[in-house]
């Protein structure tokens, strides 16, 4: 009998992705990775908590084999790099000005497209 759960405590998550979304997955993932990397390699010694460092290195390893693979073990980690990840790209982008200008914009449209000439 096993004495560690295979699954870490997650359940395993068939994925449905599709090649475009794929490939912006493989990089996004891949830029992440890599940067944690360089952080551990160039500053050992600055990075606040290296384990948790270690373990989002190993949460994109995972993510990237599951791009390949078709599943992955949905564990804490997994779900924690995500939602960090997906806030730090709306941030940078910055989704609520771009999703609040959009508004407007649809707004006056529609008045617009709705006046007789």
């Amino acid at each position: 009998m096993a004495d560690k759960n295979p699954t870490g405590g997650g359940a395993v998550v068939a994925l449905a992705v599709s090649p475009k979304d794929r490939k912006f997955l493989r990089g996004v993932f891949t830029d992440v990775r890599e940067g944690v990397r360089d952080d551990l390699a160039s500053f050992p010694d600055q990075v606040r908590n290296p384990a948790t460092l270690h373990r989002e290195e190993a949460a994109y390893d995972a993510l990237l084999a599951a791009l390949d693979s078709g599943s992955i073990v949905a564990s804490g980690d997994i779900r924690c790099v995500l939602c960090d990840l997906a806030m730090t790209i709306d941030r940078e982008n910055e989704y609520e000005r771009v999703v609040a200008e959009h508004a407007a914009l649809l707004g006056v449209r529609e008045q617009v497209s709705g006046a007789k000439s």
